[in-house]
């Protein structure tokens, strides 16, 4: 791994542009969160849900209403028998003030408003943990990406430069007559192949850090190399079917469904509330002023009352049984749409099982592939200068050296974010920490996230 911890080192001097901010992946994510305006839409979602689980509290609270009126009266009475004792013509101000206060008592739409409103808060808060990870799950594949194309510039600057090497030896070896004239064609071909890779990879590498800094807001941003321990196992659960469990259950999709699904329950117990008798308790205070009455002068009234009350729709046109009928419909949809999320939680959840254990066998096969390279590439080296090998040998060695070298990088990359595609199936993401699998350190010194 000593070429790994060199690649390393080279990649923190040379990969950089000066005066980048060198950010780990969990810092990634902590600024594409602050930044990213998704989430601040799903947080207003979340607070206007409060809202309404406030609403719903208040339909079931007393209610306390205040009138006033004030008026100028002009009143003309005429009697069919004429009356002496009463006036006839009356202009009189007329003042009224008054309190109501009402207690709903049974009320079975507002009782479903009010469940609907705390599943509303519910929901909201549950938005915005799918929205996290969504952000988390990109961020995290744009950070790879950059990850990756990193290691495949230092791979290509390598092969540039050891096929530079190759070609000046080559070019000296023809002149003193050891050489083919087609040897040393092959090695300059091969040299100015290597430089378009390597131009090509720095474009891959600028825009995939241009994707990261439309993520996190930072225009100067750098990633570090790969880090991650040599012993990596598949976690304690060995068997999909333990993850489709969890991920029928946990699943931040299946829980925000079964979540709609309550509500559109509530929302077929308030269509059926709304056609249902609702008693209320009331108590009354009112007092009145008039500046004249029939008799002449002015009286002042003072009522109180307390009670019940009862109202029950009758008909309605038939929309309210309408809206019955639809609610029924709307709940039978909410719970198809139920068992078709816990399907599609449970297949991810195997496949990012199946991707994760993968990716583990993968990286190991790579670093092996890694250590044949580079040992194949050294005895290609040495044979070369005993004359037992050719300059295509050494060039084709290398090749394959500097191509095993780029394509761990990737196999590590592809581990770290199956590992979260894992996590995020079974709803957990966004309540772990991040693996800290990239760093300083050299290879092998930090360890990788672990599984509840």
């Amino acid at each position: 791994m000593i070429t790994r911890t060199i690649l390393c080192c080279m990649c923190a001097l040379m990969s950089c542009p000066v005066g980048a901010e060198e950010v780990s992946l969990a810092r990634a994510v902590e600024l594409a969160v602050e930044h990213a305006p998704a989430m601040k839409a799903a947080e207003a979602g979340r607070d206007m849900a409060d809202q309404e689980a406030a609403i719903g509290y208040a339909g079931l609270m007393p209610r306390l209403d205040a009138t006033g009126t004030y008026q100028l009266r002009n009143q003309k009475t005429t009697y069919d028998q004429p009356r002496n004792l009463f006036l006839t013509n009356q202009k009189y101000r007329d003042s009224t003030v008054g309190l109501r206060l009402v207690q709903p008592l049974f009320d079975l739409e507002r009782w479903a408003g009010y469940r609907q409103g705390a599943l509303s808060a519910e929901t909201g808060e549950m938005k915005l943990r799918l929205e996290h990870q969504r952000l988390m799950l990109e961020t995290a594949q744009t950070y790879l990406e950059a990850v990756t194309a990193r290691a495949a510039l230092l791979s290509a600057r390598a092969k540039e430069a050891a096929a530079e090497s190759l070609a000046e030896q080559a070019q000296a070896t023809f002149k003193a007559g050891v050489m083919t004239f087609n040897e040393g064609l092959d090695a300059d071909a091969r040299r100015d192949l290597a430089q378009a890779e390597r131009l090509a990879a720095e474009n891959d590498l600028d825009q995939a850090r241009d994707r990261l800094a439309s993520l996190t807001g930072n225009m100067e941003i750098g990633v570090f190399p790969p880090s991650i321990a040599g012993d990596l196992a598949v976690p304690a659960s060995t068997e999909p079917e333990s993850w489709e469990r969890r991920a029928a259950e946990q699943a931040i999709s299946v829980r925000l469904a079964r979540l709609q699904f309550r509500t559109a329950e509530q929302e077929e117990l308030k269509a059926v509330g709304s056609n249902l008798p609702k008693v209320e308790a009331f108590a009354s205070l009112q007092g009145n002023r008039a500046t004249s009455g029939q008799l002449g002068t002015g009286t002042r009234t003072r009522d109180q009352a307390v009670g019940l009350q009862v109202s029950m729709p009758l008909f309605a046109g038939g929309g309210d049984v309408a809206r019955v009928k639809m609610s029924k419909k709307a709940a039978l949809q909410a719970d198809y749409l139920l068992q078709d999320d816990i399907r599609l939680a449970r297949l991810t959840a195997r496949q990012a099982y199946r991707g994760y254990a993968a990716a583990i066998s993968q990286m190991h096969a790579m670093r092996k592939a890694v250590a044949s390279a580079k040992e194949a590439a050294d005895a290609a080296r040495m044979g070369h200068e005993v004359g037992l090998r050719t300059l295509t040998d050494v060039l084709d060695a290398d090749g394959r050296r500097f191509e095993a070298e780029k394509n761990l990088a990737g196999a590590e990359a592809q581990f770290v974010f199956a590992e979260l595609q894992l996590k995020s199936s079974v709803g957990t993401l966004d309540s772990e920490p991040l693996p800290d699998v990239f760093g300083v350190g050299s290879p092998g010194d930090v360890a990788v996230g672990s599984f509840r």
